[in-house]
C-alpha cells in the first residue's frame, strides 16, 4: 500500500464517520427526519376535533355521556398541546449548533493534517474558535435566564 492510499482510506474513514454522526445527531441541518414523523401536536389537534365532534354528538342526540367524553378529550388535547409546548421551549438548539461546528471544525483540521493542506487546517481551527464562540454565547443564555428565573 502506498502512501496515497493508506491517505485516502483515512479520509474515507473520517468522511463516513463524520458522516454518520451528522445523520445520527442531526448536526448541521435546521429540519430533521425526524420533524416528518407523527408529533404530539398533530395527537393533540386529533384529539381536540374528536372531542369537539363526540361534543357535537352529544348535543345533537342529547347523550350527556358524549358530551361528557367529548369535553374530556378536549381537555387532554389542551394537556398534550401544553407538554409539547414545554418540550419545544427546552431544546438545545444553539449547543446542537455549537457541537456541530466543532465536529466539523475538528474534521477539517484532521483531513488538512492528513492531506498536507494549511488552508483546511486553519479553516478547521477557525470552526473549532467559532464553537467555542457559540458554547460560549449558550453559557450566556443560560446564566440569563437563570437570573430571571
Amino acid at each position: 500500500m502506498s502512501i496515497k492510499q493508506i491517505r485516502r482510506f483515512f479520509v474515507t474513514i473520517i468522511l463516513t464517520i463524520m458522516l454518520a454522526i451528522t445523520i445520527a445527531f442531526d448536526f448541521g441541518t435546521t429540519a430533521s427526519w425526524a420533524a416528518n414523523l407523527p408529533s404530539n401536536q398533530a395527537d393533540a389537534m386529533i384529539k381536540n376535533v374528536e372531542g369537539k365532534a363526540q361534543e357535537a354528538l352529544g348535543n345533537l342526540t342529547g347523550d350527556p355521556k358524549d358530551k361528557m367524553i367529548g369535553k374530556i378529550k378536549q381537555t387532554e388535547s389542551k394537556e398534550l398541546k401544553a407538554a409539547e409546548d414545554i418540550k419545544d421551549k427546552m431544546e438545545l438548539k444553539g449547543r446542537a449548533k455549537a457541537v456541530s461546528k466543532n465536529l466539523e471544525g475538528k474534521t477539517q483540521e484532521a483531513i488538512g493534517d492528513l492531506s498536507n493542506s494549511p488552508k483546511d487546517q486553519m479553516m478547521g481551527r477557525s470552526k473549532q474558535v467559532e464553537s467555542q464562540g457559540g458554547n460560549i454565547l449558550e453559557d450566556i443564555k443560560d446564566k440569563a435566564q437563570d437570573i430571571f428565573n
